[in-house]
């Protein structure tokens, strides 16, 4: 059993009120081999990881209808973290081992639009969506989906995480991940009023839409990169 949190919410930051470094990476594994590498992942990755401080959340989810294809959404303090943590030992010998059972791997850097989590928490429900966003909408999105991931994940106790990043070449392209604590907590979450009235703010600005539903996960939140408190806002298009 699960039970209900009454933690606070915050940004994710740096100890200075930066963005952190934000990156999205897809790997696509050979047939039957997604498992093998969730394996190694928790068993070299995860303990490096918690003993990295620059190196805040790596959250995965597995593409339910492709369960070859995991996404990661990567937050570290700055690049030099993002470097310690790729050039580590475990890092190394993690992708070593996992080489022969990969097909593909594609890493993309991004803007931090919103990194919204609960302090502490665990989500068992993560979904993706891809939205490219009309030019002329896109300073409208920032401040609709901002307002909205910081309203839901200190209003809703179901609602863990939401984070909202753009492409760097192309910031009309949004990547997102939301986490729930569990799937009654996505539902109560997608029938509320204020989501309704979001996705019909929203339904204009699109111009088209990708939803990935992921496959049941285990994500515990931390207080990583959450330590100075709600007092800045960082504006990632100037």
């Amino acid at each position: 059993m699960i039970l209900a949190s009454t933690t606070s919410a915050d940004p994710i930051h740096t100890p200075e009120g930066n963005a952190p470094l934000v990156r999205w990476t897809v790997v696509t594994a050979k047939d039957d081999s997604i498992d093998e590498i969730l394996e190694l992942e928790e068993k070299l990755v995860t303990p490096a990881k918690d003993l990295e401080p620059g190196t805040y959340y790596l959250y995965s989810g597995v593409d339910e209808s492709n369960p070859n294809t995991m996404r990661t959404l990567e937050i570290y303090e700055n690049s030099d973290a993002y470097r310690l943590h790729i050039t580590s030992k475990n890092f190394r010998e993690y992708q070593a081992k996992r080489l022969p059972m990969v097909e593909n791997v594609k890493s993309l850097e991004v803007i931090p639009i919103v990194l919204e989590q609960k302090k502490s928490g665990t989500g068992l429900v993560v979904c993706m969506h891809r939205y490219e966003i009309s030019p002329e909408s896109l300073s409208d999105y920032q401040d609709l989906v901002t307002a909205g991931a910081e309203r839901s994940v200190r209003d809703e106790d179901g609602v863990i995480g939401i984070y909202v990043t753009a492409e760097i070449d192309k910031p009309n392209m949004i990547h997102t991940m939301e986490i729930f604590r569990n799937t009654l907590a996505r539902n109560k979450y997608l029938k509320s009023k204020a989501y309704k009235n979001f996705q019909s703010q929203l339904a204009p600005m699109i111009q088209s839409q990708t939803d990935i539903e992921n496959l049941p996960t285990h994500i515990d939140m931390s207080e990583k990169g959450m330590k100075t408190g709600r007092d800045f806002l960082f504006n990632p298009f100037g």
